[in-house]
């Protein structure tokens, strides 16, 4: 039987909501609530922390760039490390960019839940929590279910939405300049500084870029326009980053003190009512961000389960043309790690999941060279730099962080044993 039958996935995203995408699936993951937990860990030296791991993060961005520009299939690095280095090693970079993808859905679910509280507090906990959470991944699975279409509209509307009070935000802030934290914020951190966990954290800001390739198969020409958009994306966030940061750190020097530290400076600035606007865009903001983890994450299991003994994961809905039974799974999965877990648990958990996507990209780069045309780096300069930036994070984590990674990668390759085709050898090819 056609594991699809005959229905197929539809193109119908281009150039500029690739970029809206981009932007989306970043800045929603980080900006109104990670600059609490880095100025925690960095104190006023963390008005530099989005600059200076902008840095290591565009290097990552030109490695997915240059592999992205060979492939129109949906699968993302799954697809590069698949080609590059196998079946096997694939569907383990694959399964470990669902995890991140389903981690960060879940992350993002509590962040939301917070972002509400600053209205409705009995929401932090118990019921109304489990219910608000639910509610949310559900509706969004439920506009993924019923096309494409709808759930890049939903992208678009939410980018939108989250932009405006930013770039509010930033021209009033800077416009004020309450107090000027450029001078405090030169004094390095103390040599107790949680080095380790700042790098985390702000990879965790701007991650998201890595799995733009993944639904290539319902983007217009994704080989043409997939790495251009990256480029623009990454430069575009990396600059809200970092004068958000500059207006949060003139309006309120303290961002230790508040767990919503955009909204709290937005109301140090103009009273309430900016806390209520700033509230109202990073509520937009991570659902606008969960609505791309939602198009991602399924795509990525419905890439996982071509060709492979996994049920009626690749079914693609005839009406729908949207792999419902994929979104169904990864939806379900989202709930019961949202509902069991924190933010900054789940946070952390799918920064470490994600390096595994990093590391395998940057070493594929140089043999999807010899695929085709694409775009390209200079000589092997930025895949070696690249691997060397996976390298640092991953030899860096602490011991439970590698046994959550290690935990991950073992359930990993039970399921692609017991998921392999009859017929298959471990050299990737069918006899």
């Amino acid at each position: 039987m056609n594991d699809q039958g005959t229905a197929k996935l539809v193109r119908t995203i281009g150039f500029w909501g690739l970029v809206a995408m981009c932007i989306n699936a970043v800045v929603g993951s980080g900006v109104f609530l990670l600059p609490h937990e880095s100025y925690k860990l960095l104190g006023p030296f963390s008005l530099w922390a989005p600059l200076l791991f902008a840095i290591p993060v565009f290097i990552l961005v030109l490695c997915f760039a240059e592999a992205s520009s060979h492939f129109s299939e949906p699968g993302g690095a799954y697809l590069y490390a698949k080609t590059a280095f196998g079946d096997g090693v694939g569907f383990l970079v694959g399964w470990m960019n669902w995890i991140a993808r389903l981690t960060s859905l879940a992350s993002l679910s509590n962040g939301f839940v917070l972002a509400l509280a600053l209205f409705f507090p009995s929401l932090k906990t118990g019921i109304p929590r489990a219910v608000v959470i639910t509610t949310t991944i559900l509706l969004l699975a439920l506009i993924h279910y019923v096309g494409v279409r709808y759930g890049a509209a939903s992208i678009y509307i939410l980018t939108f939405g989250k932009l405006v009070p930013l770039v509010g935000f930033i021209i009033l802030s800077l416009a004020v300049w309450k107090t000027n934290p450029i001078p405090q914020s030169l004094a390095l951190p103390g040599p107790d500084t949680q080095w380790v966990d700042a790098a985390l954290f702000m990879l965790f800001a701007y991650a998201g870029f890595e799995n733009l390739g993944v639904p290539a198969g319902e983007f217009k020409n994704p080989r043409r326009d997939l790495p251009f958009a990256l480029l623009a994306g990454i430069l575009a966030i990396a600059a809200i980053y970092v004068l958000v940061q500059l207006g949060a750190m003139s309006a309120l020097p303290d961002l230790s003190q508040s767990d919503t530290p955009i909204a709290s400076a937005a109301s140090a600035i103009i009273g309430p009512i900016g806390g209520v606007i700033v509230t109202i865009g990073a509520l937009m903001s991570m659902a606008g961000t969960n609505s791309g983890t939602m198009l991602e994450g399924s795509r990525m299991l419905y890439a996982l389960s071509l060709g492979r003994r996994m049920g009626n994961l690749s079914y693609v809905h005839p009406r729908f043309h949207t792999p419902s039974v994929a979104i169904a799974i990864h939806t379900t999965a989202a709930l019961i790690f949202a509902l069991s877990g924190s933010f900054r648990q789940l946070a952390l958990l799918s920064a470490v999941a994600r390096l595994t996507t990093y590391l395998a990209t940057c070493l594929a780069v140089p043999r999807l060279r010899k695929l085709n045309e694409g775009f390209r780096t200079p000589g092997l300069i930025v895949p070696i730099l690249g691997t060397v930036v996976a390298l640092a994070f991953v030899v860096t984590l602490d011991r439970w962080k590698l046994l959550a990674a290690g935990i991950a990668l073992a359930l990993g390759t039970i399921v692609y044993f017991l998921t392999r085709p009859r017929g298959f050898v471990s050299s990737g090819e069918r006899v």
